[in-house]
């Protein structure tokens, strides 16, 4: 295994992906080594005949391998451990992931993170696979013979071609930044930030302003800057009122203008009116959209005329007393009799009674 561990680091000078793939592979076979028990190795072919010799002090013996995963793990975590085994061999990488970290968090076993680190390599999630080998050389502590921690760091290396370092600078401070729908941190943020290669979509986003959304193409290997300004985000949008020329235009009860009216309004239900002496006023909801233009035209009809018509009986004759002045004397009058010029009576003007005309002669 150490030979073809060897090959793997020689190819990877020239092919890092090809290189990632054995290296990653040839690890999980060392973890499952690491795991499983050593076969006993082929009997050596006997020596020719010498002459003899002191004997030689005996090769201290290796140290046994741990026991396979399968008899370390027991309850739950065993049986996530298994689960996850049946989908890897699916090739059902995201779920595998989830099973095998499920069986990490009860048992704490670092072999498992071997494991994990394939599944993320499958799924092309870069990042996250050098975040686990790093764990992976943290937790392992005195597991990891001094050969694996050499692979550990050959792989690590191998990662960062295929990872970038973004620096994120925000305008605004506690915008929350996401990268693939995951989240990074929240501005300020300090230190690089850790993306794959590829497209990758970062949103940035902090209540009460317009969220900031781009993809950007990650050469991987090198480093990228990101410089974000977030806007304020302003509920309103225009109204345009277009009303005679002589009509006045009011929004809310507070007159804006006269014929021809336009500019913002915050977002939502408002009361406009147009009006002008002589004709009927016009009053509606308008409701107004946020980023929208709302027009409105407005014709004003003439109002409708009221006339009161007055008859008076003088004698034997009729006359006819024509509207508005004598309608609004007979209307807003008081309640009591009223000297009238009409010789020789008086006339009585009584509104809850109705009209009465009295006159002092006779026929």
């Amino acid at each position: 295994m150490t030979s073809r561990l060897l090959r793997a680091r020689s190819s990877a000078r020239h092919r890092p992906l090809a290189a990632l793939t054995c290296t990653v592979a040839l690890l999980c076979v060392s973890s499952v080594a690491w795991a499983q028990k050593a076969p006993a190795a082929p009997a050596a072919p006997a020596a020719p005949a010498a002459p003899a010799a002191p004997a030689a002090q005996a090769a201290p013996a290796a140290p046994a391998p741990p026991p396979p995963l399968s008899e370390v793990l027991t309850g739950m975590a065993k049986a996530e451990y298994e689960a996850a085994r049946i989908l890897f061999r699916d090739g059902d990488f995201s779920n595998a992931i989830i099973k095998y970290e499920r069986a990490y968090e009860l048992s704490r076993e670092p072999r498992l993170l071997w494991n994990i680190a394939l599944c993320q390599k499958n799924l092309k999630r870069y990042t996250r696979m050098l975040a686990t080998v790093e764990k992976l050389q943290r937790d392992a502590g005195p597991q990891l013979s001094e050969q694996d921690r050499k692979d550990a760091e050959e792989l690590i290396a191998t990662i960062q071609v295929y990872v970038s370092r973004m620096k994120i600078a925000v305008n605004e401070p506690g915008a929350k930044v996401e990268v693939d729908g995951v989240e990074v941190g929240v501005s300020p943020i300090t230190a690089p930030v850790l993306v794959d290669v590829g497209k990758r979509k970062i949103r940035v986003s902090k209540p009460g302003f317009k969220e900031h959304v781009e993809t950007r193409e990650i050469a991987g290997g090198d480093e990228v800057s990101l410089s974000v300004s977030l806007v304020q985000e302003v509920h309103r949008g225009r109204l345009l009122v277009k009303a005679g020329p002589e009509d006045v235009i009011a929004l809310d009860g507070k007159v804006v203008g006269k014929g021809r009216w336009e500019g913002f309004v915050q977002s939502g239900g408002h009361t406009l009116r147009v009006s002008a002496p002589g004709m009927e006023t016009y009053q509606a909801e308008v409701v107004i959209q946020d980023d929208q233009v709302r027009t409105r035209e407005v014709e004003l009809k003439p109002a409708p005329k009221s006339h009161l018509a007055t008859w008076l009986w003088i004698g034997g004759g009729v006359a006819v007393l024509a509207g508005g002045i004598i309608a609004g004397v007979l209307l807003f009058q008081p309640e009591e009799p009223t000297q009238g010029n009409v010789s020789p009576g008086t006339v009585d003007v009584a509104r809850a009674r109705g009209f009465t005309f009295s006159f002092g002669g006779s026929r």
